[in-house]
Formats: C-alpha cells, sequence, structure tokens
C-alpha cells in the first residue's frame, strides 16, 4: 500500500507508532489500526522526496495480500485527515506534473500496463518512438507555418515560392498517410484480432469455437438454431490477442429470438478481421453455398475469408476443394485437422500484425488527430489554389497542433484525463492526499 504528498511520513508514524525511521531503509513493524489494534506485521518504508516515483514524500507499507487485512488499512488510512483512495493514473498524474515523467513516458507505461502478448509488450516498448517520429513532422509542419507566416506578413519584401511549399505539403501529407496506413497494425496489436466464425445453422461453429480454445466456450446441441447470440473467448495466436467470436446460424428464420440472433451476427461480421466460414462436407456445390453466406451476412470482401469444410470424418474419400478462398477440412468431433486450421489461422494473422511494431500508432484518440492531421493539409492544398495564405495558414497550423498532440508536444486537460484514466489499480491499493492533488 502506498501514499504520497506530504502527510506520508504521519500516515507512516500513526499505522507504526515510531516517531523517527531512516529514509529510504526498510523497517520491520507491527501495523496498527485506528484504536491501536493490531492489523498486521510487515515491511516499510519511508521514501522522501523528491527522489520518489512521484516526486513526492512517499510511504509504502508490504503488508500481507489478504483481503482483510488490506481493506482494513484501507479503512484505516480513510479515516486520517486528508487522506483518500487515489483515483485510476494518480501516482503517475503526480510523476507527470513534478516532471519525473514525460507524457511519452506516461504513454508507454500505459500501453505497458494493458500488455497482455508479446507483440504488445514490444509497442508498449517502442511506443516512445512515435513521439520522436510526430515530431519530426511537426517540426516540418512548423517550418511551412514560418514560410507562410513570412509571405503574409512580407508580403512585399519575401518572394513566396508556392510551387515549393505545395510540394514540401504533399510531402508531409504522403508521411501522414503512410503512418496512417501502418497505424492498422497498431491496431490490430493493441485492440486485438477479431475471428467471426460464421455459416448455415448445425455445420458446427460452436463445435469449433470449442476445439479452437479448447474448452467449451458454446452450448453444442443437435438442434438447429441453438445460438442465438454471439459468445466470445480470447486466446493468443501469433503473440496477438485473438477474439474468436461464435455466431448464430444464418437461415430465413420466422422465431423473433433466431432472427434478431441473425442481425447480430452482420454486426459482428461487420467488425471481423478475419471470417471463418463453416460449411457441412457433404454440401453439394461448396462455392455457392459460401458465397450465399457471406452475402446473406453483408460480408464487404474487405477481411480475409477461410473456408472450414466441417464434418470430413463423414467423407469415404479425400475431396479437394477448387475454391477461391484458403480452405481447411476438418472434423470437431473427432478433432481431425483443427492443428492445420490454427496454423493457417497464425499465418494470417501474423501477415497483418507482422514483427514490425517500432513506432505504430495504437490508440483510437492518435488515429482521430492524425485523420484530422490530413484533412487539414487536404483543405490548405485546396486553399492554396485561391491564393489565400492566411486560410492556408490556419490549416496548416491545425495540422501542426493535431501532430503536436499525438507527439505529446501539445497537450491539454482534456487529453491528459483521458490518458490518466486509461490506467487500472486495485480498489483501494493506492492511496493519495486529496488537499494538493487538483490536476
Amino acid at each position: 500500500v502506498n501514499t504520497t504528498r506530504p502527510e506520508s511520513k504521519f500516515c507512516l508514524q500513526r499505522l507504526t507508532k515510531k516517531k523517527v525511521f531512516e529514509p529510504r531503509k526498510l523497517f520491520y513493524s507491527k501495523i496498527y489500526g485506528q484504536n491501536d489494534e493490531l492489523i498486521d506485521r510487515s515491511m516499510a518504508v519511508f521514501l522522501p522526496g523528491p527522489g520518489t516515483y512521484t516526486g513526492e514524500d512517499t510511504a509504502e507499507l508490504y503488508v500481507h495480500g489478504s483481503r482483510v487485512v488490506v481493506d482494513y488499512l484501507s479503512k484505516t488510512l480513510d479515516r486520517f485527515d486528508n487522506v483518500r483512495s487515489a483515483k485510476a493514473g494518480e501516482f503517475t498524474k503526480r510523476a507527470f506534473f513534478n516532471s519525473k515523467m514525460s507524457l511519452k513516458d506516461v504513454n508507454s507505461l500505459s500501453y505497458l500496463l494493458s500488455a497482455e502478448t508479446q507483440k504488445q509488450h514490444t509497442l508498449a516498448i517502442h511506443s516512445r518512438e512515435i513521439s520522436s517520429v510526430m515530431n519530426a513532422v511537426r517540426k516540418k509542419l512548423v517550418d511551412l507555418l514560418c514560410m507562410l507566416e513570412a509571405g503574409i506578413d512580407f508580403a512585399e519584401d519575401v518572394d513566396f515560392d508556392r510551387n515549393s511549399f505545395i510540394l514540401k505539403i504533399h510531402d508531409v501529407e504522403k508521411e501522414l498517410i503512410s503512418i496512417q496506413q501502418r497505424a492498422q497494425k497498431g491496431t490490430l496489436i493493441c485492440d486485438g484480432f477479431r475471428v467471426v466464425i460464421i455459416g448455415r445453422t448445425n455445420v458446427g461453429k460452436s463445435s469449433l469455437i470449442n476445439r479452437i480454445a479448447a474448452r467449451d466456450i458454446a452450448i453444442v446441441s443437435p438442434v438447429e438454431g441453438t445460438t442465438r447470440d454471439a459468445l466470445e473467448t480470447r486466446i493468443e495466436i501469433a503473440s496477438c490477442p485473438v477474439t474468436l467470436i461464435d455466431t448464430a446460424g444464418v437461415r430465413e428464420t420466422s422465431d423473433y429470438v433466431e432472427a434478431e440472433g441473425v442481425a447480430r451476427t452482420k454486426l459482428r461480421v461487420a467488425e471481423a478481421n478475419l471470417l471463418l466460414v463453416v460449411i457441412d462436407a457433404a454440401v453439394v456445390n461448396p462455392r455457392e453455398h459460401v458465397e450465399q453466406v457471406l452475402a446473406e451476412c453483408d460480408a464487404d470482401g474487405s477481411v480475409p475469408v477461410l473456408v472450414v469444410v466441417n464434418k470430413a470424418d463423414k467423407l469415404k474419400k479425400h475431396v479437394v476443394y477448387n475454391l477461391p478462398w484458403q480452405t481447411v477440412s476438418v472434423s470437431c468431433l473427432e478433432n481431425i485437422g483443427i492443428g492445420s486450421l490454427v496454423d493457417c489461422i497464425t499465418d494470417i494473422v501474423d501477415s497483418l500484425c507482422g514483427d514490425d511494431t517500432d513506432a505504430l500508432l495504437s490508440r483510437e484518440r492518435q488515429r482521430a488527430l492524425l485523420s484530422d492531421s490530413i484533412l487539414a493539409l487536404e483543405e490548405a492544398l485546396e486553399m492554396s489554389d485561391f491564393g489565400d495564405l492566411a486560410l492556408v495558414a490556419h490549416h496548416v497550423r491545425a495540422a501542426a497542433e493535431a501532430v503536436g498532440e499525438i507527439s505529446g508536444t501539445v497537450v491539454n486537460e482534456e487529453i491528459l484525463d483521458n490518458i490518466f484514466s486509461s490506467f487500472c489499480i486495485g480498489k483501494n491499493a493506492f492511496y493519495g492526499m486529496s488537499k494538493l492533488i487538483k490536476g
């Protein structure tokens, strides 16, 4: 349990009944409650600022992990004057305001804390690099802005080279578009790869998700239409988080609940990064069958499709499927071909996520700002056709500000609140002093 701010020393004195302790030296002590009752015996330490995480006086108590002990200590601290539970990310926020961390450090820590897979960890480690990349882009925009301002303020003395300016704007725009295209990779690594399983009723979709996940996720039944709503489970493939989604079977139905399930299937298809179309090995015309399923699910062809031929154990001989999609034959009943299917999914995930995780945008806010900056440059180019340098400067300035927010050069309170709110801490695990925490 941590406390920060000047009152930390007082808190430690009250809890341990010790008036003096050597700074930065661990000591063993009894921990007492509000009415001098014994809570625990633990190690503790007082760390005077500014050489601490937050830059302020800090006390740390290493109590045993029992929920009763932690809750008891929490309630005791809550009764002290000017003490309250810290909000998510508040210790890091104090560190930022006390210049112990830069915004790049904060963002990098946020990514690291939320990392669940090796690729997410690598992305977090390299996340600081995007700031350097965006700072370089922002410098180019600032230089262009200076060129514009000179052309506006000293029109008679400065020969404004419009063609050179337009070429430089185009170069910056191309650079931002390239970053935007690579941002999809960062999104997949950060948010996860969504594999949606679709097909007719009773073709074995639920059995398939159970086999891939190696545990029972969905209820398996010979009754058609058993799955009414989408079921999700999260696994790791190719060092990326992958969400498997089992959906309701696609067919014409008068049942309201089942029809709603089909409608939700279409929504999941729209969010998919990979579609697994499950068909029965006995189907007469597999290509037409798959095309109908894709059409009825409103699949627009923007994501890869992997056809899974289930119930292959029923076939008397090996069948070669000449389909325009990658195809894998499996038997969920006999657990045949599942390994090959997972290998195919792994190859697709790996090809889309890749190994290069340097300088990737992975947050929705960053991607939105990147789109804003590109749009602003497009508007600047459009205004340049009319020769109004003031309007051109306005849009270039907007682009520079958007890029600056991505890199951390431009900061406002809303951005900080958004970043720090993404931090997660255990309930009553950390404490801050309320009277000076104002942000």
